[in-house]
């Protein structure tokens, strides 16, 4: 081997050398295990949401057994198994990453084991609390049934009465909507009923202290299941999990960058190999080169998969937001509804009664041995049933209490079918879309989100309909108004957001979201829709909503426009086009404007 090719030999290997280190640094991200571990969160997300609607589904008795509150354990204990190996195995070659993210895990999943033994505590106490509800209505009856078999000998029979069905009531209405004035009002009517008893027979007595008793039991019980649903709410279960996958988004991307720019380098470095080596070593340098691309198609592909998933992602962390608004706005007026048909049923007691006294007239009409007194005493029992019923308005009561009941059927039902069309996840599906109905149904869904934030809607009816994807165009909105809720917060004076829609020239259409809030700050405008910035705590956003916003209005074919004077708010303008092609490479402008 002469000088020369010793020289090229050391000169080869000199080159080669650096292909060492940046080939393992360019390998590709395992995207399946990584999309298992978000599976595995959302799934994780979704299950704990449900947990605690269906404890408040067996709170209100909408559940007839909890089931529904223990079945979902063997699942949970599955998924946080799979995911804490996939954890570990993911990031098992990076003990940075591991130990960031590891104990996040562990403080979700002793969060879960509390949770868990909060669910079984009011497992334990609305088994009590629901056993002495079914049992009042029937302590009341007999109550009732004792008071009048005496007849005249209870001189102060009607007020007693009077008290009881108010007592029994106020502790109905109490059972579904516990409030400390209502409290407060059962105590002394409870007293007052037991005053008027004391008089009276043993077993009148006897049967009052038995409705007392079952009332004393729903007060004690109600007091001690909201306090257990006060622990509940505060255990940080959704936190936990919010921080654990908001750290994972960004190690995963800081790993895709750090692979990204290496296979960038690796390709350059490529390139310039290919330009000094000739022949045999060009060529297996071309079928290198020709291997990368590949892998970089294929890097793209996933890379595009991924944005999906995020897309997803952040829809359902803003959903995850709203379920204890969304909860509490179907509760309320379930409450009102099952308190309803309470009283509807106190109110048939006398209706019944009525009818098994016409019926026993009747009878006695045609008996072939009737008697004229007893006739005439059972004409008069009727005619003072009658009258009482007619007097007190039970009917006309019956028929108001129908019609509330059906309107708070109405209210549920509208809110579920809005819940219904904002979460759809068939994000290809194009139909005609109008852009006011869409800012409606996304305020409804907000509502619990905006508070006592005032909304004012400047809608022009001359608006076209858009063709679009509805519930992406939705998610815009939800994200913007939810942004806007954040920048007024901290402001002393009343919050308000102004909705505005109009046509534009062009066969566009322009959408205004504005508030009066902090604004935002000249240096920070300029990165609002970059992915991952944020200004809010660790855990109370991921960064990810404006920039998913700009994705989506870019997909439309839009624009987004945002003006901000720092101390006064912010106006977000969208413009869409009416008809946008199904697919456009223009990207939207973004035109950010600081005073």
């Amino acid at each position: 081997m002469n000088k020369f090719q010793f020289g090229t030999g050391v000169l080869a290997v000199a080159l080669l050398a650096p292909l060492g280190w940046l080939i393992p640094q360019a390998r590709s991200v395992h995207f399946d295990a990584n999309n298992t571990i978000v599976s595995a969160v959302r799934e994780l997300k979704q299950i704990d949401a449900e947990r605690n609607v269906d404890v408040l589904r067996s709170r209100t008795g909408l559940n007839n057994n909890y089931d529904p509150l223990a079945s979902p354990l063997p699942l949970i204990r599955s998924l946080e198994s799979g995911l804490s190996l996939e954890t570990k195995s993911f990031w098992g070659d990076l003990p940075e990453s591991s130990a960031q993210l590891l104990p996040l895990l562990a403080a979700y999943e002793k969060a879960v084991a509390r949770k868990s033994a909060l669910i079984e505590r009011f497992k334990s106490q609305n088994a009590i609390l629901r056993n002495s509800s079914r049992f009042l209505l029937v302590a009341a009856t007999d109550l009732i049934d004792a008071i009048r078999s005496k007849g005249s000998a209870i001189a102060n029979r009607a007020q007693v009465e009077s008290s009881l069905n108010t007592l029994l009531t106020d502790t109905m209405t109490y059972n579904q909507a516990p409030e400390l004035a209502l409290r407060n009002k059962i105590s002394t009517g409870l007293g007052e009923l037991q005053q008027m008893v004391q008089g009276l027979p043993a077993d009148v007595r006897g049967r009052a202290n038995t409705m007392a008793a079952h009332i004393a039991t729903i007060l004690k019980q109600e007091a001690i299941g909201a306090g257990v649903l006060g622990e509940l709410a505060t255990v940080p279960t959704a936190s936990a999990l919010d921080a654990f996958s908001v750290a994972h988004a960004a190690e995963h991307e800081a790993l895709l960058l750090t692979q990204q720019r290496s296979s960038q380098v690796l390709i350059a470095y490529s390139a310039l190999l290919m330009l000094l080596f000739s022949g045999f070593i060009a060529w297996r340098l071309i079928g290198k080169y020709r291997a990368t691309n590949a892998a970089l198609a294929k890097l793209h592909s996933e890379l595009k998969e991924s944005q999906v998933y995020m897309v997803q992602t952040e829809k359902m962390s803003a959903l995850g937001q709203m379920v204890a608004g969304v909860a509490h706005e179907i509760n309320t007026p379930l409450a009102y509804v099952r308190g309803t048909f309470g009283v509807i049923a106190d109110n048939l007691t006398p209706v019944k009664e009525l009818a098994q006294r016409c019926q026993l007239f009747t009878e006695a009409l045609r008996s072939p041995s009737r008697d004229k007194s007893e006739l005439n005493l059972q004409l008069r029992n009727l005619e003072t049933i009658s009258e009482q019923i007619l007097e007190q308005g039970t009917i006309e009561e019956m028929r108001g209490l129908m019609d509330e009941g059906v309107h708070g059927i109405d209210q549920i039902s509208e809110i579920v079918v809005n819940l219904k069309n904002f979460s759809r996840l068939d994000r290809a599906r194009i139909s005609d879309f109008s852009v006011q109905d869409g800012l409606k149904s996304t305020l409804l869904l907000a509502r619990n989100l905006l508070g006592d934030i005032e909304v004012k809607q400047e809608f022009d009816s001359s608006v076209p309909s858009i063709r679009c994807s509805p519930s992406q165009i939705n998610q815009v909105f939800l994200n913007i108004m939810s942004n806007a809720a954040h920048a007024m917060a901290s402001r002393d004076h009343g919050g308000v957001i102004t909705l505005r829609t109009r046509a534009e020239k062009g066969e566009q259409v322009r959408i205004e979201i504005e508030d009066n809030g902090s604004g935002i700050p000249k240096e920070v405008l300029p990165q609002i829709f970059d992915p991952f910035f944020t200004t809010k705590e660790i855990g109370e956003g991921s960064g990810m909503g404006l920039s998913i916003s700009y994705k989506i209005i870019e997909q439309h074919g839009g624009k987004i426009l945002v003006e901000s004077k720092e101390g006064a708010g912010t106006k977000f303008s969208i413009v869409l086009p009416v008809r946008a092609a199904e697919q456009t490479r223009a990207k939207p402008e973004r035109q950010l404007l600081a005073a």
